[in-house]
């Protein structure tokens, strides 16, 4: 009879700490950007990466997640994920911008290019601020740890 109190003690308090939720960015949409910024305007926030980047991905599990940035994020910024290999067209403040294709299943994204490039070249992870009147304010090439990032961020409070 103990070891069935025992056990069912452990399920309730293995399940119970199971609900609590992990915090995520609120990623905005490209296609949905244009509408967002007429109910609110905000700064950006754009994250340019490949799924091949170890760097980008270590950004998006570890300093992605930590519960000041999202909080941060998801209460002041506009957050757009651009994967710079993702074959696919976009509109960003009005434009379109289309990938362009450089060899067999590889290619980049116009406005990963135009965006993230800094001295000719391309490198991931790329973090572009835009201000709330959508002008560029900072490009940072590299990954940022939470505590970097947050220095980066204006504090609109």
């Amino acid at each position: 009879m103990k070891k069935i109190i025992v056990i069912v003690m452990f399920s309730w308090f293995g399940l119970h700490s199971l609900e609590v939720e992990a915090q995520t960015i609120q990623w905005t949409s490209f296609d949905n950007l244009t509408d967002s910024l007429r109910k609110e305007r905000r700064p950006l926030l754009v994250f340019i990466h490949t799924d091949w980047c170890k760097y980008c991905k270590m950004m998006e599990v570890k300093t992605f997640t930590d519960p000041l940035i999202v909080n941060t994020l998801n209460r002041s910024f506009y957050c757009l994920d651009l994967n710079a290999e993702e074959a696919l067209s976009l509109t960003f403040l009005n434009k379109k911008y289309k990938f362009k294709p450089s060899g067999v299943n590889t290619g980049i994204q116009e406005l990963a290019e135009i965006l993230g490039t800094e001295n000719g070249k391309l490198s991931y992870p790329t973090t572009v601020f835009f201000d709330q009147n959508l002008q560029v304010q900072n490009r940072v090439v590299g990954a940022l740890e939470a505590k970097q990032l947050l220095k980066l961020l204006p504090v609109n409070e």
